[in-house]
């Protein structure tokens, strides 16, 4: 991972900014339910770790899934923020961009070669909720 107080910061940041989909005028839902930060009283983390889990719910806008939120699960590695988080679907869905065992399927996330450093976690959830509302048959 980058260093640990640079990571520490630009998570924090991004964080941040992901709790703000809340709001009425999102872009997209996303409904923060837990994060690295979660019994921290700043943005410090404990330790660096191996990995670091964000859980939270999308919730689509298409007719067919406006109706649900879901809840995903994005794994951020060793190799974060040089390679995109793992994003898996903890709420079961049928989709043909979702494998059975909840894995997103699309290139910006699944092809490091795509990702670029500087991509928010705002993007990926973005690109998430893109996907759900509009499938793509390329990467079914």
């Amino acid at each position: 991972m980058a260093s640990t107080s640079k990571l520490n910061k630009d998570l924090w940041t991004n964080i941040t900014r992901l709790k703000l989909l809340t709001k009425p005028d999102a872009s997209v839902k996303f409904i923060l339910e837990k994060s690295p930060f979660d019994d921290e009283q700043d943005e410090e983390c404990p330790q660096a770790r191996d990995e670091y889990l964000i859980i939270g719910r999308v919730l689509p806008k298409s007719d067919i899934f406006k109706e649900g939120s879901y809840r995903i699960e994005m794994k951020l590695t060793a190799k974060y923020p040089m390679e995109p988080p793992e994003v898996r679907f903890l709420t079961p869905i049928y989709h043909p961009n979702i494998a059975s065992d909840g894995k997103f399927c699309y290139q910006l996330l699944n092809n490091a070669s795509k990702w670029k450093n500087g991509t928010t976690l705002v993007e990926a959830v973005q690109t998430v909720v893109k996907h759900v509302d509009n499938p793509d048959a390329d990467y079914a």
